[in-house]
């Protein structure tokens, strides 16, 4: 979980330092790795909640990493009209669809390469318990289209998000998250 939100605070950084913009990250801290958490993945009136906290704050893009709690940020978010969402592990556009207007993309967990890589290596006597870690290499991982909300990402933002993609799958850029080891 944490290494998604490791992510997203990479990702503002990243975007600040090209753009000599300045982002306000709420809600996580990754040096301490620590953040505002709901204490289930449940119950989505928390979700709203916390969510709602944020939109206060000023937040104009919230990606909830809290499952179906998510889906209570999302509320929040519609309702304050001028909020989008980052999803998280499947397209939210398509398996949330009262809030695709909202958004923006998601993080994908791409399971079906896993299952397919995990099948391959047993047909081929290769299988070893050791666990599977999807990346971008390896299609484990992704970034959902922007769907209706392609109009609010620049023509520049995108082919940025291309090379970024392509760097970090070359090794020319390394993303690295206490999570992830």
């Amino acid at each position: 979980m944490s290494i998604f939100m490791d992510g997203f605070a990479d990702g503002a950084a990243k975007y600040d330092a090209d753009n000599g913009t300045t982002t306000t990250l709420l809600g996580w801290d990754k040096a301490a790795q620590t953040g505002s958490f709901t204490g289930d993945f449940e119950n989505q009136a928390n979700g709203q909640n916390l969510a709602k906290g944020f939109i206060d704050q000023g937040a104009d893009v919230i990606m909830p990493v809290a499952g179906p709690v998510g889906l209570g940020a999302a509320a929040a978010a519609q309702e304050a009209g001028n909020v989008k969402l980052v999803g998280v592990d499947a397209d939210w556009f398509l398996t949330a669809p009262d809030y695709a207007p909202i958004v923006l993309t998601s993080v994908m967990k791409e399971i079906s390469a896993a299952v397919y890589d995990t099948i391959e290596q047993a047909s081929n006597g290769k299988f070893t318990s050791d666990p599977y870690v999807g990346t971008l290499e390896n299609g484990g991982i992704g970034l959902a289209p922007f769907h209706d909300n392609e109009s609010l990402v620049s023509a520049d933002l995108s082919a940025k998000l291309d090379e970024l993609k392509a760097s970090i799958i070359s090794g020319d850029l390394v993303v690295e998250s206490p999570s992830s080891n």
